[in-house]
């Protein structure tokens, strides 16, 4: 092989060849340098230019170095190609697999070139890990797993995706007083009375969701009998994904006894307060705090002196007050128990989301007493609600409003214009010429320019709702728009928003738009009428050339 020749091959890797590629050659004292390594190698490695023509063990020291190049003296005295396993640290500190050919490359008889194709399989070799700490782990707690299901207190059922059932623990059968034989193939459903079925498949939904919740049901004994449980759905995950459920059952007549001695006795009720987790006050007519339990301290910081004869409206933030004096006026009319999420005031100022579920105690004439209510923090659940809700309705890549958010706000604005008139415009806009960036660039720089994009319309285009449409779209909703002159003054701040170039990987990028504007009017007030008329004039004002708009009346 002809040195000479390395140059076209350069050229044709760079341009069509994924994996890492090093070319070396043999020196008469044994040793080798490298002639030649391509764009991948040098980026994962953190080559320089400088390497090229350099020793290896100079370039990568005398441990990894000399171990290369005793494999490569073996390559160039066999003639023949070597295929191994190897793993490296990139420059950011991730760790690489590797499948490594190395291919001699003859040159008159003797062999002065060798070819180093690095395959990265570094997603293989860690799914091979995965897969071996999964069986061992699985070989370990599958005994565990069966003496904690048999043996556990309460009841447990296994459960397929659609809630049939597939085995009971002893705890169970005893509950229920079935064998189970009658109740394999059985729906779980059908343990469940008719009046509190629709509770147990919320529930189970919810569980389907990731989100698990205790609910109190009656259930159905061979005898006919109903037993008051806590019911709880644990999904079974494979991949993200439920391939079944646990349904456990906490038999509640002992617990449920205790309530009734409560109702007996103050005493009883401080008993089983002073001992729970969840903080349980009790409330007088005059909103006044007759008792906290002890868990008010590590809840929210306070003693229970703290807050005994205190005013609840002093904890409760002001927004939700009103919420909870409605559902305490519900009590004294005869509801039996009201559940509400809102804030409450912890000792260090923050405002706690929790969730209070609030039954009355009344006396023997059935007057109203005081209210007992059970207080939960659940800061926790509502931060990952919002999380999640954020998800639903924001692009990932560029953290504006997504297509789902926007055409639920569009469809508000075009039924406000059929009850007010009020006029209000639509802008769609993309990349002139993006598939190129993409194509000469990758996948990973066009990302970077689209989120730079999307950065410069939101600073351009403020005080109103700009969203990712998909891809390279982008969408304006204009609410307040009148005039052809206050469009156009938009669509100018968003072109020159674009005049300075955008650097991305490296890359300094040009970049330009083309905005079509459609204002609502008569006989185009729907969102599909409006979005298709900005379409094309979008792409009208794209045939005009780069950075350029139309607008429709």
């Amino acid at each position: 092989m002809k040195m000479e020749g390395l140059g076209l091959l350069e050229r044709v890797l760079s341009d069509g060849l994924g994996e890492m590629l090093f070319v070396v050659s043999g020196k008469r004292n044994g040793e080798f340098k490298f002639e030649w390594i391509n764009r991948p190698a040098r980026e994962n490695f953190g080559f320089g230019e400088e390497a090229i023509g350099s020793n290896v063990r100079d370039v990568l020291g005398d441990q990894v170095g000399g171990l290369l190049t005793e494999r490569y003296r073996e390559v160039a005295e066999s003639g023949g190609q070597a295929v191994y396993e190897d793993h490296f640290y990139t420059p950011d500190g991730a760790e690489w697999f590797t499948e490594v050919t190395l291919t001699p490359l003859p040159e008159e008889r003797d062999v002065r070139y060798i070819a180093v194709l690095a395959k990265d399989i570094t997603g293989r070799k860690q799914g091979e890990f995965m897969r071996r700490g999964m069986i061992r782990r699985l070989e370990e707690s599958t005994s565990r797993f069966r003496a904690l299901f048999e043996n556990n207190g309460d009841a447990v059922l296994e459960l397929d995706p659609a809630g049939v059932i597939i085995e009971a623990n002893t705890a169970a059968l005893r509950l229920l007083g079935l064998s189970s034989e009658a109740l394999d193939g059985k729906l779980f459903s059908g343990l469940i009375p008719e009046q509190d079925r629709c509770m147990a498949e919320a529930a189970f939904s919810l569980a389907a969701d990731g989100r698990l919740q205790d609910v109190r049901v009656n259930v159905m004994t061979e005898n006919g009998g109903l037993v008051g449980c806590l019911l709880k759905f644990t999904p079974i995950d494979r991949d993200g994904k439920p391939i079944g459920y646990y349904a456990n059952l906490k038999d509640m007549r002992e617990l449920d006894k205790l309530a009734d001695l409560y109702l007996e006795s103050q005493n009883q009720f401080k008993i089983i307060a002073d001992n729970v987790r969840d903080v349980i006050v009790t409330i007088d007519g005059s909103w006044r705090l007759l008792y906290a339990s002890p868990s008010a301290k590590p809840q929210y910081g306070y003693e229970v002196d703290d807050v005994v004869g205190k005013a609840t409206e002093d904890l409760i933030h002001p927004d939700d007050f009103p919420d909870l004096v409605r559902g305490y006026k519900e009590i004294l009319e005869g509801r039996h128990i009201f559940r509400i999420r809102l804030r409450v005031l912890h000792k260090n100022g923050d405002w706690i989301w929790s969730e209070l579920n609030a039954s009355p105690v009344r006396g023997p004439d059935g007057e109203f007493l005081h209210m007992v209510i059970v207080v939960r923090d659940i800061s926790r659940q509502k931060a990952e609600e919002e999380r999640l809700e954020h998800y639903a309705y924001h692009d990932q890549l560029t953290g504006l409003p997504n297509r789902r958010l926007f055409l639920n706000r569009l469809e508000d604005r075009v039924n406000e214009y059929h009850r007010t008139g009020r006029p209000f415009a639509v802008a769609l806009m993309d990349l002139d010429r993006f598939k190129k960036v993409n194509d000469t660039w990758g996948h990973s720089v066009g990302d970077d320019v689209i989120r730079a994009f999307s950065h410069r319309i939101e600073d351009a285009a403020d005080h109103v709702l700009a969203a990712r449409f998909g891809g390279d779209e982008f969408v304006i909703l204009i609410a307040d728009c009148s005039t052809h002159a206050q469009a156009e003054m938009l669509a100018g701040r968003i072109i020159a928003a674009l005049k300075e170039p955008i650097v991305a990987g490296g890359h300094v990028i040009p970049v330009s738009t083309s905005i079509g504007i459609a204002f609502a009017a008569p006989g185009r007030t729907t969102t599909d009428v409006l979005l298709k008329l900005a379409d094309r004039s979008m792409y009208e004002a794209k045939q005009e050339g780069p950075n350029r708009y139309r607008i429709v009346e």
